[in-house]
């Protein structure tokens, strides 16, 4: 039955019908707009009208249509010439086209805040990682053989080595476990590739160096006319291993299971600024290198030429590495397909990229596009490029290489390292550092860019002197980088004291628990010594009745902390929210995940008192104890922290 029989039903059944005859009758003139019969319904004229329209006193008026363009997400109904709309959650206006409160855009649909934070808790993302340094010549000797290089100079009793010492890729591998189990889910190892034979001298050095640490390249005349098949096939340094030991890392890699649920991604060091004078590629083709009119490379330091202008992208590190001319076509084509090739041959998950300022962005640029085009389904929707910038206060001078789209994903945050320890170790505070650290989170986004940023965060690296003597004090530039100084001599023994390895596991509480990609130097787990480079490099110690007291106990406090963040999105993905701060203590939130991840509370004391702290009332598990905690005041010993999940 349609809406005009149904009126005319009821109408009878109520009397209130009646005939519509004559020249005086009500509906004489009434033609209901040719879409209905008019009736007289006590003494007036009335519209039964068609389906679609509707009575409007008295003629039929057309009732609007829903379509496609009226709701563009929900559901649409008609009530006589009302058109309203149902939103489906996280839409709101009246055409169900813009994002209800409390949700925001993402690409066509619009998702809660939480979700737009914090993701898939599910899913893999680079932001998760706890990344690891492996310098692998240092890390462990699997097979007690080393292949020295003539005349480079050996450990002085100390420490600091010139030499290649034994380490090797199966030894990585051997150590597998150990990484997984600490929490680590990013390894990065030093340049693989085929290096120097003979040794190079120092900077202002009188000492030997063998290509021991990867960066002094030497590829052979390679042709990459075929990409996928080079001739000659790329060459692994067979100082540390071979072809199917690198393999066999990678492998073993991704087969580990990680903190975050998910296996250990790779990363190569990639060199690419320069080769070695004895490379077959620079015999070949010299014409790719930077020179003089003399025919020899312009020196970088002698006239400080490292951020000039010109100079910049074309001065060389040493006499002995002549630097790509990547302002010509053919040498930045080889470079490219040398960084694809060992990208897909070993099916790594990113790169760091040394020294990135000393190239020019066309080459970053290039290098992004191959790998996109590459690789097109990357591991947590990237193939992740970190590059090196070593700058400790020009943030946006880092930022400039930074666009996940099409340049970087992220820089070592040298800035961020500075404050860390100016804020924890030296006279700054916690105070002055929360409030940097409240400017720097997000500071390096790129508007419009379809993925966030993502900084890698540390303490230490091998280039600057190991982090313990700055926790202790010894050190108090947090600036200082490696120098004659501090490099070749005894003056950074470990320390015995336990209070340095206390405020060393405070600084990593606060990486651990903040924005970026978290970097554990090797050796930094367990307090390593060593001054500048070389003596920062020490050999890994794997004898743990070599090790003290606080050395395990700071071992076993990063092994909680990456664990922790691993298991717990709100560490990675939340936003820091400050409860309070003061020079000594910092109470912090990380949250924001909603229902995809508990908040926790993160609480420091870098102080060498203990000190009563407040905390939002509820209940707690303690991460790292998992023992419950309520809210309220909480005691805080010397040199600790805790870490708090909201029950």
């Amino acid at each position: 039955m349609d809406t005009r029989t149904a009126f005319i039903t009821t109408a009878v059944l109520l009397g209130l019908l009646a005939p519509a005859c004559g020249d005086d009758s009500p509906c004489a003139n009434v033609d209901c707009a040719g879409h209905g019969d008019c009736l007289e319904v006590s003494g007036a004229a009335v519209c039964t009208c068609d389906e679609g329209w509707y009575d409007d006193g008295p003629t039929c008026a057309e009732s609007p249509v829903c379509d496609a363009t009226n709701c563009m997400h929900g559901a649409c109904s008609v009530d006589r010439d009302l058109l309203t709309c149902a939103c489906d959650v996280g839409w709101a206006g009246a055409a169900c086209d813009t994002c209800d409160a409390g949700y925001v855009p993402s690409g066509d649909a619009c998702i809660s805040e939480a979700e737009a934070q914090c993701g898939d808790p599910d899913a893999f993302e680079w932001r998760d990682a706890v990344m690891y340094f492996a310098m692998v010549d240092r890390f462990y000797d699997s097979d007690g053989l080393v292949d020295p290089v003539e005349g480079a100079t050996g450990d002085d009793g100390f420490g600091s080595s010139g030499q290649y010492e034994g380490g090797d890729l199966a030894g990585v591998t051997a150590k597998m476990g150990y990484l997984a189990d600490l929490g680590v889910t990013a390894l990065w190892i030093t340049a693989p590739f085929e290096n120097r034979n003979s040794r190079g001298r120092g900077t202002n050095d009188p000492r030997w160096y063998s290509a021991y640490h990867g960066y002094w390249p030497s590829p052979a005349d390679i042709d990459y006319t075929d990409p996928a098949d080079p001739d000659p096939r790329p060459a692994v340094e067979d100082r540390i291993g071979t072809e199917a030991d690198l393999t066999a890392l990678v492998t073993a890699a991704h087969g580990a299971a990680g903190a975050d649920g998910h296996d250990v991604k790779v990363l190569f060091d990639y060199v690419m600024n320069h080769v070695d004078i004895e490379s077959g590629l620079l015999a070949a083709h010299p014409d790719w290198f930077i020179a003089d009119d003399g025919g020899d490379s312009v020196l970088c330091a002698p006239k400080n030429l490292w951020d000039d202008p010109y100079w910049g992208t074309r001065c060389a590190f040493a006499n002995y590495l002549p630097a790509f001319d990547f302002y010509q076509d053919e040498p930045l084509a080889w470079s490219i397909a040398d960084v694809v090739w060992w990208a897909k041959a070993f099916g790594i998950d990113g790169y760091r990229l040394d020294a990135i300022k000393h190239v020019p962005e066309t080459w970053l640029t290039g290098v992004r596009s191959a790998l996109d085009a590459a690789m097109p389904d990357p591991a947590g929707g990237r193939f992740y490029l970190v590059g090196e910038t070593f700058n400790y206060d020009r943030r946006d001078f880092l930022k400039s290489f930074i666009d996940p789209d099409t340049k970087l994903d992220g820089q070592f945050d040298f800035p961020l390292k500075k404050r860390l320890c100016e804020g924890v170790f030296g006279t700054a505070g916690l105070q002055t550092l929360s409030a940097w650290m409240d400017t720097n989170d997000g500071f390096y986004e790129v508007e419009g860019a379809s993925k966030r940023s993502v900084m890698t965060t540390w303490l230490g690296n091998h280039d600057v002197p190991r982090a313990i003597h700055f926790a202790s004090g010894q050190i108090t530039d947090c600036a200082r980088g490696s120098d004659n100084g501090n490099s070749w001599t005894d003056d950074y023994p470990q320390p015995e004291q336990a209070e340095p390895y206390e405020r060393l596991g405070v600084a990593f509480a606060v990486l651990m628990t903040s924005p970026g990609v978290p970097l554990i130097y090797y050796g930094d787990e367990i307090g390593l010594a060593g001054g500048g480079d070389p003596d920062n490099r020490r050999m890994m110690v794997w004898d743990d009745a070599a090790l003290s007291a606080p050395q395990l106990a700071l071992r076993a406090n990063v092994r909680a902390l990456a664990r922790a963040r691993g298991q717990n999105k709100a560490l990675s993905r939340g936003v820091r929210t400050t409860l309070t701060v003061n020079a000594s203590t910092w109470v912090y939130r990380m949250g924001g995940c909603g229902d995809l991840a508990s908040d926790v509370i993160v609480a420091i004391n870098r102080g060498d008192v203990p000190v009563d702290v407040a905390i939002p009332e509820g209940g707690y598990t303690d991460l790292v104890t998992d023992a419950t905690q309520a809210g309220g005041n909480l005691t805080l010993p010397a040199r600790t922290f805790r870490l708090l999940r909201a029950d």
